[in-house]
């Protein structure tokens, strides 16, 4: 019967596989293996050994096959694990403080001691020729929880850790967001995946590669990530689909112990240094006001103890940053009392009020919730949910220079919202493993202007130009994205050999609305015109 269901989902995945295309995939999951053995070298199978997560009391347990080998695939990340191998007329062999990376599998080779000698059992872990077995794929960094908490950040996102990877740069963008280039790739060629759901942004829009990254917006908070991997060129069939690097991250879980955090960050300028300058002579002075908040909380805990448990994480990022414009910089004809008639006019002959535009504060708002649930079926089942909601709103005037007066509403208001589902089953079957993961990524960008719905208004002063009005890009302009993804992965073990067999699909849909200037566009050759009607 058993050997029938093998068969079976074996010719269902090979099927799935031949009939769509395979992209993107990351890695969820970390594992253990390796070789029972006895004292004299003789490989022992039918050995038991059981793993068993200390945190949340979830066991893991397979046996050794003919040649005495055993793998335990599909396993939580992190620890600490409790390790069993036992076998009937041997001393029992046990190591604790295990803990379990992301995407690597933890060797233990272990020589059991006959019950007749009083000697301690040996274990031999490790050694030069195992460089690119399951525990190291290729040119990878893992960031775990201890260095999420230890490391310094300034925007409390994924971007950040990333400095890590030596072949990742980060740049700043013109509208305070951070993009990633890993191995010299443009960050659209970057794959990104949270619990296997996918992350990046498939349209690719966005200059940070992450669903709504247009509002300068984290797509989930740190204080939700249990571990995050980032994986370059990695000899593994089941990390693809990228050019760049892959960075597959695993949120937390609970556990039989109830845990959570309260916190509150705060940047401002009197928390800032100076403004750089390269001149020794000039004025270093401080930055204009700002306010950068984040709060939040997380907590994790039991619900059916050892089966099953569940984790909540909230955040509130609430962001000011001023742009300051000094007029007597402008290099137009333009001057204060003429713009102020400008503003009049259009208030009082149009009912529209265009703002001002010497302080154009950029705000964002976001708030970030997550709730997972995790529930161990069995010690050859597991079972994950989780579902995660990022609403984002950035409101974005445009800066003044020297050749431009922005107003105010010129600017965008920006809206996103994006709402992910993952549901993972992890099994053991015998000598055979099977990773099944299900998400639904939906995204929904809805740009519009600052303000009433008018034309956009530009008017040529001398060598400068003054805008006002609904800015022209954002008149109409929604981007709905739904991701369907299917990723299965079937590992059947035969002696020293492993095979996997697997599918990833994804199935994207996209309605893109998007008309420049839709309410039509005002131009005048110089403010006297518009004024004179």
């Amino acid at each position: 019967m058993k050997n029938k269901i093998l068969r079976f989902l074996m010719l269902l995945i090979l099927g799935i596989y031949a009939s769509v295309f395979t992209f993107g995939q990351g890695s969820t999951t970390s594992g253990l293996n390796g070789k029972v053995s006895n004292s004299s070298g003789e490989t022992l199978p039918g050995a038991t050994i059981l793993a068993v997560h200390e945190g949340s009391g979830f066991q893991y347990a397979t046996i050794t096959d003919a040649s005495g080998f055993f793998r335990l695939p599909n396993m939580n990340v992190g620890g600490p694990y409790k390790v069993t191998i036992s076998f009937v007329g041997f001393h029992s062999f046990e190591r604790s403080d295990i803990y379990l990376t992301l995407g690597q599998t933890f060797k233990i080779n272990v020589k059991l001691i006959e019950d007749i000698m009083a000697l301690e059992e040996i274990i031999v872990t490790g050694s030069r020729y195992e460089m690119f077995d399951g525990n190291r794929t290729g040119a990878e960094t893992v960031i775990n929880q201890q260095t999420i908490e230890n490391l310094p950040t300034v925007g409390r996102d994924l971007t950040d850790f990333t400095r890590l990877t030596p072949q990742a740069i980060v740049r700043d963008n013109e509208d305070g967001a951070l993009s990633i280039s890993i191995a010299g790739a443009n960050n659209r060629y970057n794959s990104l995946t949270i619990d296997g759901a996918v992350n990046n942004d498939v349209f690719g829009l966005s200059a940070t590669g992450t669903n709504g990254g247009q509002t300068g917006a984290s797509p989930i908070s740190m204080d939700a990530i249990e571990q995050f991997q980032v994986v370059i060129a990695p000899f593994d069939v089941k990390q693809s689909g990228f050019a760049g690097g892959g960075i597959n991250a695993v949120t937390r879980r609970g556990s039989n112990t109830v845990t959570g955090s309260v916190y509150y960050f705060l940047r401002n300028e009197s928390l800032a240094g100076v403004t750089p300058t390269d001149d020794a002579n000039a004025d270093r002075v401080k930055l204009d006001p700002f306010t950068a908040q984040t709060y939040g909380f997380r907590v994790g805990g039991p619900i059916i103890r050892d089966k099953m448990h569940f984790f909540i994480s909230a955040e509130q990022q609430k962001d000011e940053t001023p742009q300051p414009f000094s007029f007597s910089d402008y290099e137009g004809d333009a001057t204060l009392d003429s713009l102020q008639l400008f503003r009049d006019k259009l208030k009082n002959e149009f009912d529209y009020d265009p703002g001002w535009f010497d302080a154009n504060t950029r705000t964002l708002e976001s708030k970030k919730l997550l709730a997972r649930i995790d529930y161990s079926l069995s010690n050859k089942h597991k079972l994950m949910l989780r579902h995660s909601y990022t609403k984002s709103e950035a409101t974005k005037p445009i800066i003044s220079s020297k050749r431009t007066i922005n107003f105010f509403n010129s600017g965008e208001y920006f809206p996103s919202t994006t709402n992910v589902t993952a549901a993972e089953l992890k099994s053991m079957l015998g000598n055979a493993a099977n990773n099944l993961i299900i998400t639904f990524t939906s995204v929904i960008d809805d740009r519009d202007p600052i303000g009433k719905d008018v034309p956009k208004i530009e008017i040529f002063d001398g060598v400068g130009y003054i805008n006002a009005g609904s800015e022209e890009y954002s008149t109409a302009n929604k981007l709905e994205q739904n991701v369907l993804t299917i990723t299965d992965n079937f590992t059947l073990y035969k002696g020293k050999h492993t095979l996997t067999f697997g599918t990833n699909n994804e199935f994207s849909k996209t309605y893109n609305l998007f008309m420049r200037r839709a309410y039509g566009e005002f131009r005048f050759n110089s403010l006297d015109e518009f004024l004179n009607d």
